[in-house]
């Protein structure tokens, strides 16, 4: 009988030793995904630390990845049904990752908020900030970096041109080709020497970043996010073509032919430049860039005050992971949220909590208050899938007709109906 009791009990051991976490006996374990951004490495290493001190129940293995194999090592691990439990990534990728069913819904409690109401009202802008990780009323996420482009000015090469930035700047696309004409330099046969202004050609998600943020300026929407569906053949379309194409072809003031607009402004040879995020400070300073930045131009009979596109980066769980570790995760992801000075400080990411906008260093930053108000008055992206599919069939689209000189009468349709192939193709994956 003593024999069998013992016998027993050492089964009932062996038993809770396999299954620690749902008996409390030991730590859930969370395994944390991040690209390589050097400057917040460090950071995150002692906050993790921090946090697991704090919480002897939780550990967290912290991987990083290079940005060159980040995205694909990301999508296959989830894919294959693994990878990790929490995961910082971008918006462009988090419509496949909704359509795929990978990701989890919130959970406010566990990461140290009320309800979902009072993680909107954490943060200034709340209701347009946090709709980058919004499907369907339901909240996926918690922002890490949020990130849109202003414009910045070349304030020797404006002076130069006899020209005041802090009064000169256009605040409208229209005013901004005859400013730009003023800050233009050829030479005597003709060719740019000095560009006052130009538009990103070289990299296709721009289509989406400033194109169709241009496009919802006047009204129209080149991507209907919500039924995946495409509407490119509109009049709203044909005049931000229209004025890319003038800008090219009609008044030759740039174009893809030319060097990349961010270098050229880096180097000294483009007075405006207008897709830097609040990261391009450094860059500026490193270059030697006497600068100012400004608010986007809008249209003159614009319907819309958007400026471009919001992008960012969300902390996401892993709906593959059990109940205890996306708990657990959210807890870390709240936690490493919750400093949001710290990492604009070391790494330069911005939250727009408002436990840092509201203070005084925030109100002291002579640019960030720029950048906010862009993105509270803006919209993300559309987050679909086949993201980069869909911008790199536009980008063929717009240079058929700017460099090949196609009709728009011909090459709408046609990208229409091209686009909207590739979101069924994409949403049936």
């Amino acid at each position: 009988m003593f024999r069998r009791f013992v016998l027993a009990f050492v089964t009932l051991l062996l038993i809770v030793s396999m299954v620690p976490t749902a008996y409390g006996q030991g730590p859930v374990t969370v395994k944390l995904w991040m690209h390589v951004h050097p400057p917040r490495v460090a950071l995150d290493e002692e906050l993790i630390a921090q946090f697991e001190a704090e919480n002897p129940d939780i550990d967290v293995e912290y991987t990083t990845v290079p940005d060159q194999e980040w995205d694909t090592a990301l999508a296959t691990a989830l894919a294959s049904g693994g990878g990790p439990d929490l995961f910082n990534q971008a918006t462009f990728a988090m419509g496949d990752f909704y359509n795929q069913g990978i990701l989890a819904p919130i959970d406010p409690v566990a990461a140290g908020y009320a309800d979902v109401q009072a993680i909107f009202d954490a943060y200034s802008f709340g209701d347009s900030l946090l709709a980058g990780a919004v499907f369907d009323d339901v909240l996926y996420g918690l922002p890490t970096e949020l990130s849109t482009y202003a414009c910045y000015a070349n304030d020797d090469l404006w002076a130069a041109a006899g020209l005041d930035p802090a009064t000169d700047f256009p605040s409208t696309w229209e005013e901004l080709k005859d400013v730009a004409e003023q800050l233009t330099i050829r030479d005597e046969s003709g060719a740019l020497v000095q560009r006052g202004f130009d538009f990103h050609w070289g990299n296709s998600i721009f289509t989406l970043l400033i194109f169709n943020p241009m496009v919802q300026q006047l009204g129209g929407n080149m991507i209907d996010e919500v039924n995946l569906t495409a509407s490119i053949d509109t009049p709203e379309v044909r005049q931000v073509m229209g004025y890319w194409n003038d800008w090219v072809n009609t008044w030759k003031l740039g174009g893809p032919q030319y060097e990349i607009d961010r270098t050229a402004f880096l180097a000294g040879n483009l007075a405006t430049d207008c897709d830097f995020g609040n990261w391009g400070v450094p860059q500026m300073v490193d270059a030697g860039i006497n600068y100012s930045i400004h608010p986007q131009p809008r249209w003159a009979e614009a319907v819309s005050n958007n400026a471009m596109a919001t992008y960012a980066y969300f902390f996401m769980v892993n709906s593959g992971a059990s109940p205890e570790v996306q708990a657990a995760a959210w807890k870390l992801a709240g936690f490493l949220t919750d400093h949001p000075q710290e990492y604009f400080d070391v790494a330069g990411l911005f939250q727009s909590k408002k436990s840092f906008v509201e203070s005084e260093a925030f109100a002291e930053n002579e640019i960030m208050p720029i950048f906010l108000q862009e993105m509270g008055v803006s919209l993300y992206h559309p987050r679909i899938p086949g993201f980069f599919e869909v911008a790199d069939a536009l980008m063929r689209g717009r240079d058929r007709i700017i460099v090949g000189g196609e009709s728009m009468d011909v090459v709408l349709p046609e990208l229409e109906q091209e686009v909207n192939d590739i979101l069924a193709r994409a949403a049936a994956r």
